[in-house]
């Protein structure tokens, strides 16, 4: 960094204005003022610090309070320009109308694109699915940066540490949350979170409705609701997801950083804090994929798994002993294998309605097998408003939402992006450690896309467009 003392001072000012406008010391207005300092660095900074804060940012963005846009997150307006500085001192006009995708990831992501626009013409709310087509432009934007600046082998370091540190900030807030819970009763967490710091992450529209409803708890029979950890996220699916991510970042590390292994307990031990099922279980085959390579093929490089399988399998009953006692009910090592063994009770309300949403995308996709409903318009699959989609109305399968929306043609092409990754990862691991640690996290992330659509948090998507892009970066030899 050119200028350390610079950055420093407008991390620590994001990170206060944050913090005092969710706790109410200040109005949320003091985020605008904190986006115009950011805005203002990004502009006169050099474009590989900015870029750092950005990462480091990630779980810090939040919704500006401005009239009918109340809900926009200001990362929306610092990525634009994040990107716009580095064109300009990157290319000209003239020579990126010359240039050609050489990325099979960027023509299968611009035609995944194509598709969408394609898929306005049969959308119920147009607006609707240009906001979403829009709002993945903006997010790929930051894949373009990362890959260019990430090819210098000491500013890749560096994003893989502030990818590191977003993963960390999301586990501090986590574990704020778990105090927090064994201070004050459920109920009052529940509302003073989502009065204050929802309000400030994510807008007053949420904000409230999150005071009636959310997924914040686990419920059990014969014990009392316990707390899902979802840190700065809506939900705890979200957090969780973002978690896995982190831990790409996290475990590349590992082998100049031994200490970091308690930041792995800690991470593993969230994930099964935020009670999200279908993370358990879509682990199961990274994990076995890992023993398989260990002892079978003599991969050596696999251990470090084997070492967190044993660790996240211990991390059950310890979430559950310390879950147990924030409600001073005793301790209960059993409270996270209960919730567990609800996977494969058909009859459970959750997994009840999730069949039922799968059934009904797949009638949706037979009925519009080319270009789906149209890109953003699930929720009328399910009957509701458009504006549901904001509310979480999902296929909660990411492959079945993709294909309802856009069609056939779009999964096609999303599972041709995805395989592409995979046969990137596939070629690099063996002489790299970084693709190891990824292709390890992507196959969990694979598997979880069958559960849920949440890699399209805008946090989460960020986050993995930082991982994606400096996989992309890496050579095949370290």
């Amino acid at each position: 960094m050119q200028n350390k003392i610079s950055f420093y001072i407008i991390l620590v000012l994001e990170i206060l204005a944050v913090v005092l406008a969710s706790i109410g010391v200040v109005e949320r207005e003091a985020v605008l003022v904190m986006t115009g300092l950011m805005v203002f660095y990004f502009i006169f900074s050099p474009i590989k610090d900015s870029l750092i804060l950005f990462i480091i940012s990630i779980p810090l963005f939040i919704a500006l309070p401005i009239g009918n846009f109340d809900s926009m997150a200001n990362w929306r307006i610092l990525l634009a320009i994040l990107f716009l500085v580095w064109f300009f001192k990157k290319f000209s006009l003239k020579g990126l109308i010359k240039t050609r995708p050489k990325s099979a990831l960027v023509i299968f992501t611009a035609l995944f694109l194509v598709i969408g626009v394609l898929s306005l013409f049969v959308a119920t709310d147009v607006v609707v699915g240009i906001k979403k087509i829009l709002f993945l432009i903006n997010i790929f934007l930051l894949f373009i940066v990362v890959k260019d600046i990430a090819r210098d082998e000491e500013m890749k370091s560096k994003i893989i540490k502030a990818g590191a540190w977003a993963g960390i900030i999301s586990l501090i807030v986590g574990y704020s949350q778990l105090i927090f819970v064994f201070l004050k009763p459920l109920y009052t967490f529940w509302q003073w979170w989502a009065k204050n710091v929802i309000s400030v992450f994510y807008g007053t529209n949420l904000s409230e409705l999150l005071t009636k409803s959310n997924t914040w708890f686990s419920y059990y029979a014969d014990s009392p609701p316990t707390l899902r950890m979802f840190s700065v996220f809506p939900d705890s699916h979200s957090f969780a997801l973002f978690a896995i991510i982190g831990l790409i970042f996290i475990v590349y590390l590992l082998k100049n950083k031994k200490y970091l292994w308690s930041v792995v307990i800690l991470s593993l031990l969230a994930l099964i804090f935020s009670g999200s099922r279908a993370v358990w279980l879509s682990a199961i085959i990274p994990f076995l994929a890992a023993i398989f390579l260990l002892i079978l093929k003599k991969q050596k490089a696999f251990k470090p798994f084997i070492v967190m399988l044993i660790i996240f399998a211990l991390a059950f009953p310890v979430s559950s002993l310390i879950m147990s006692r924030s409600y001073q009910g005793g301790a209960d090592s059993t409270l996270a294998f209960k919730r567990a063994k609800t996977i494969t009770d058909l009859d459970e309300l959750s997994v009840k309605s999730r069949m039922g949403i799968w059934k009904t995308s797949f009638q949706s996709i037979l009925k519009h097998p080319i270009l789906g409903v149209g890109i953003g318009n699930y929720p009328i699959i399910l009957g509701e408003e458009i504006s549901a989609g904001k509310k979480g109305a999902s296929a909660h399968n990411l492959y079945l939402d993709i294909a309802s929306e856009m069609g056939l043609l779009g999964l096609i092409v999303f599972l041709l992006i995805f395989f592409e990754i995979l046969k990137t990862c596939w070629k690099k691991f063996r002489e790299n450690s970084y693709a190891l640690a990824f292709l390890f996290f992507f196959v969990w992330i694979l598997i979880y896309n069958l559960f849920d659509v949440v890699l399209l948090n805008d946090k989460v998507l960020l986050l993995f467009m930082v991982a994606l892009a400096t996989l992309y970066s890496v050579k095949n030899h370290e």
